[in-house]
């Protein structure tokens, strides 16, 4: 088996995971993922899922690699690019352990435990500064648990 790996940066690790994963092929993709591992010393590996179709076993492998690359201090995203394979991961509540981002930059952005950008600072102008709030704005708290850690109350966002 061989799968698709290259370096976006020094410090992550790109895999792209092309085909439905199966009773088959699950052993060895999970083995080469696993492999890269140690030789390439990312800080980070982001597991870039290219067909829309998510199986169970696609799921257990993606967890598995996600509890080894943390065993070796390694953080991992997972880039979902079909609507339909970020349905799945959703459904099966995995959008924040897996980290899950709609792109790469957003995987990028996800292994390093930042939140998703809002929609209104992806559109944001070239040259703008991306992700800055408006001025007067209050400050939000960022990183993986940020919302979850204020209280809500009901009408306010």
């Amino acid at each position: 088996m061989f799968l698709l790996s290259y370096h976006l940066d020094a410090a992550h690790l790109v895999v792209e995971l092309g085909e439905v994963v199966d009773l088959d092929n699950e052993a060895a993709i999970e083995r080469e993922i696993v492999r890269l591992l140690p030789c390439c010393g990312p800080r980070a590996i982001i597991v870039h899922i290219r067909t829309p179709l998510l199986t169970p076993r696609a799921l257990g492998l993606l967890l598995r690699v996600r509890g080894e690359a943390e065993e070796r201090g390694v953080s991992t995203a997972v880039v979902a690019g079909s609507d339909k394979a970020r349905q799945v991961l959703g459904a099966a509540g995995l959008h924040r352990v897996l980290r899950v981002a709609a792109t790469l930059p957003g995987a990028e952005l996800r292994s390093r435990g930042c939140r998703p950008e809002p929609e209104a600072s992806r559109n944001a102008k070239p040259g703008g500064r991306r992700g800055a709030p408006p001025a007067g704005a209050p400050l939000r708290p960022l990183g993986p648990y940020a919302d979850t850690s204020r209280p809500r109350f009901p009408g306010e966002r």
